[in-house]
């Protein structure tokens, strides 16, 4: 089971435009349900990441819960009113350095992936749901990029029990992966406690393994859809959500201007660090 929404948080109107032609006490009006529909929906978004700090299972779900998301206010600067988003704040240290196996057998640490920007993403083999769109996804990044770039392409299963090496190379045949430069991950104990850590905490993304009347065929694990690009130092730049064609336009931009960059031997600054508008 995986979470659909748009890059896991909302986005939320905070001004109305600044024109209207209705009299000033259907203004007013409008301006006041506007003001409370957003302070309904801020409060319930910040008490839903209130809710993990509670309980010790669920508190690597939600990285807001975790003091990692903030509520910024961003300008278009296009005429358009503001908008109220949440901002991940991915460590400028870059991720956790992680020990997980390759589908060849190799063992793979972060350092093997530092000179070249890279996007992870998140699946299980036995996946029912959209884990085939997310990998689809990947997939147009290789036959788009792989030609005249030196991007590379991660994919960490959540599943590592059942997906061992000789499974992820059935699944990555499928997507024809090439065998160098799009990585499929695991742990051959069949242990999560390499994994999860990794995506929660470096990350920044939820995942979990499904309880109760959430558990189905299929259905046996909650994790994102987002694809996340990673720099050249390992650092996280931006996600986006792989399963929208919108946002995944934005990341292949993205990735345009920056393999431009990297082509030329420069490497991109904080200040390019990017978020799907």
């Amino acid at each position: 089971m995986s979470d659909s929404s748009s890059s896991d948080e909302p986005t939320l109107a905070n001004e109305t435009p600044a024109q209207s032609s209705g009299p000033p006490s259907v203004l007013r009006s409008f301006f006041v349900i506007n003001g409370l529909f957003c302070f309904v929906l801020i409060g319930a978004w910040v008490a839903f990441g209130m809710r993990g700090r509670g309980d010790s299972d669920n508190a690597g779900l939600n990285p807001f819960a975790r003091g990692k998301g903030t509520i910024e206010e961003e300008d278009p600067g296009d005429g358009r009113p503001k908008v109220l988003k949440i901002k991940m704040n991915w460590s400028d240290a870059g991720i956790a350095d992680f020990e997980l196996t390759e589908r060849s057998g190799r063992v793979v640490h972060k350092s093997d992936l530092e000179g070249h920007p890279w996007v992870v993403s998140f699946i299980f083999t036995n996946c029912a749901g959209p884990c085939a769109k997310v990998s689809a996804a990947m997939q147009r990044l290789q036959k788009e990029f792989f030609a005249d770039t030196d991007l590379r392409l991660v994919t960490i299963t959540v599943d590592p029990e059942r997906d061992q090496p000789e499974q992820l190379s059935k699944y990555a045949a499928g997507y024809e992966a090439d065998s160098e430069r799009w990585l499929f991950l695991t742990d051959p104990t069949g242990k999560k406690d390499k994994i999860y850590p990794l995506i929660n905490g470096s990350f920044l993304m939820p995942v979990q393994e499904a309880e109760g009347e959430l558990r189905a065929p299929g259905f046996e694990f909650i994790h994102t859809n987002n694809v996340l690009l990673v720099d050249e130092r390992g650092v996280v730049q931006g996600k986006w959500l792989s399963t929208d064609e919108a946002e995944f336009s934005q990341l292949r931009r993205e990735l345009k201007k920056r393999l431009k960059k990297t082509s030329k031997d420069e490497t991109p600054n904080d200040e390019g660090r990017s978020k799907p508008e």
